[in-house]
């Protein structure tokens, strides 16, 4: 049964317990997840850019009682550093630390081995810096198309140069994953920018998707959104904000 079959069938609202019990029903590998927090780096980027979602991350990992793990784990870049965190550990508990939406990136060649080669990539930047420049920028509402300083492939270019940044923002890590993934079996990368007007050869732009950006992009689907121990389907961003806000019970 696919997840959208399982979601369709299930009551919702849903407790979060259960929901995470059957999280191969609802949720995809590849699924983006946007989030909101009390914490004052959340607050900074709220306040400057007017973004409800603060936060973003990539679902990794569904449970596999064949290899022994019962959990969901996403991908993440954080000024910790880049790393895998537990969904279970934010929406969890009484005063749950994250309010959550999630939503999913659908489309021709989109499946299972594009984003595990997506989440691999993902991976492989785990030593990678969090970008405080961006992120500064981000809670400032600095223009996000300023150019860093990074080379660009000419836009008449055909063959890619290979790139790896050393630095990512939360949001900017995760379109970094879904273009390269693109770009690495040469293959059009536009289908998977998140992002109006950022082009797949500008890296400045890439890394400078903003969770804001992840929100209002047209090429994604709302599924979820998460609040206070209960998960209610949602099929917009009204919606998902109007849950979380608490606006609608």
């Amino acid at each position: 049964m696919s997840a959208s079959a399982g979601a369709e069938v299930s009551h919702f609202p849903m407790r979060v317990g259960e929901f995470l019990k059957q999280s191969d029903r609802f949720l995809d590998r590849g699924d983006i997840i946007l989030t909101r927090n009390k914490t004052i780096g959340s607050r900074i980027v709220h306040i400057g850019t007017g973004s409800f979602f603060t936060h973003a991350a990539f679902v990794f990992l569904l449970p596999s009682p064949r290899e022994n793990f019962q959990n969901t784990f996403v991908l993440e870049s954080m000024p910790s550093g880049v790393g895998l965190a537990n969904i279970k550990g934010w929406i969890t508990g009484q005063n749950p630390p994250e309010e959550i939406a999630i939503l999913r990136l659908q489309g021709h060649g989109l499946d299972r081995a594009y984003f595990k080669q997506v989440g691999g990539i993902m991976l492989d930047q785990v030593n990678s810096a969090y970008d405080y420049g961006i992120a500064v920028n981000l809670g400032l509402s600095v223009w996000f198309g300023i150019k860093l300083g990074w080379s660009r492939i000419n836009r008449r270019t055909t063959a890619y140069k290979p790139w790896t940044p050393k630095t990512f923002i939360c949001s900017g890590y995760i379109q970094y994953g879904l273009v390269e993934a693109k770009r690495r079996n040469n293959l059009d990368p536009d289908c998977v920018l998140l992002k109006e007007g950022v082009a797949s050869y500008d890296r400045a732009g890439l890394l400078a998707v903003s969770p804001n950006d992840i929100a209002h992009s047209q090429k994604l689907k709302w599924l979820y959104a998460v609040r206070r121990g209960f998960v209610h389907q949602v099929s917009s961003y009204e919606q998902a904000r109007d849950v979380i806000s608490g606006a609608r019970s």
